[in-house]
């Protein structure tokens, strides 16, 4: 209930930036259009317990490289500054290390997540042929999100489905001609701490990490 109200909190306070920003946004031409992008992706820290027959113990921090992922969007302009899209997600985080105990636990593995997203979006358009920046929020429904380690030479890993998240969203369309557009934002993603049931090399769980990483994505658009 807590995470319900945080993420429900996160939404209201993106849906307030994005309407009560100044009124920039004139007509433009209806109609849809289809991204295609990558991404690079900031994971923090996060602590949790393992709970079952891997070893690992509780009070584990895991420490992440700079994560890389892709997806796609297909959108519908209003002509009126609105927009919304159906996005597909997928990045994963390469662990850096994972400690416990006071010892080094493991340096291979990764958390990766595969989600999908109803985005609505405000463009603020205002010369024709210029740039248009917009910003926005989305809900998004997990698909899979997995967490693999690698310790002592043994493959283990942990995943859940169906989980429930939020992000904001904040970019700039830059024409190239009158079909295609360069685009380019960043979206913060907030699932919160997710119960990751075992699937590979080990039972039980691991309780509570944290998933909300941080994005940066440059894509291309065809406008229809």
């Amino acid at each position: 209930m807590k995470l319900f109200r945080n993420n429900f909190t996160l939404v209201l306070i993106g849906g307030f930036v994005v309407v009560s920003c100044p009124s920039l946004a004139q007509t433009e031409p209806s109609g849809l259009y289809a991204s295609a992008y990558l991404e690079a992706s900031h994971l923090g820290s996060t602590t949790f317990d393992e709970i079952g027959n891997a070893g690992l113990g509780s009070g584990l921090r895991a420490s992440f490289s700079s994560g890389l992922g892709l997806g796609g969007e297909v959108g519908y302009r209003y002509g009126n500054g609105w927009a919304a899209e159906f996005e597909w997600n997928w990045r994963r985080h390469n662990l850096k290390s994972l400690n416990g105990g006071g010892a080094a636990l493991a340096t291979e593995g990764d958390f990766a997540s595969n989600m999908l997203f109803v985005n609505g979006l405000r463009r603020f358009v205002g010369q024709a042929g210029g740039w248009v920046p917009y910003a926005g929020a989305g809900v998004g429904w997990v698909q899979e999100i997995d967490f693999d380690i690698n310790s002592a030479a043994v493959e283990r890993a942990w995943s859940d489905q169906g989980k429930v998240g939020v992000q904001l969203i904040g970019g700039v369309e830059i024409p190239i001609d009158s079909t295609w557009r360069l685009v380019a934002d960043a979206r913060f993603l907030r699932l919160g701490s997710v119960e990751l049931s075992a699937e590979e090399g080990a039972t039980g769980r691991l309780s509570r990490p944290d998933y909300n990483p941080v994005s940066v994505r440059l894509g291309l658009r065809r406008m229809f």
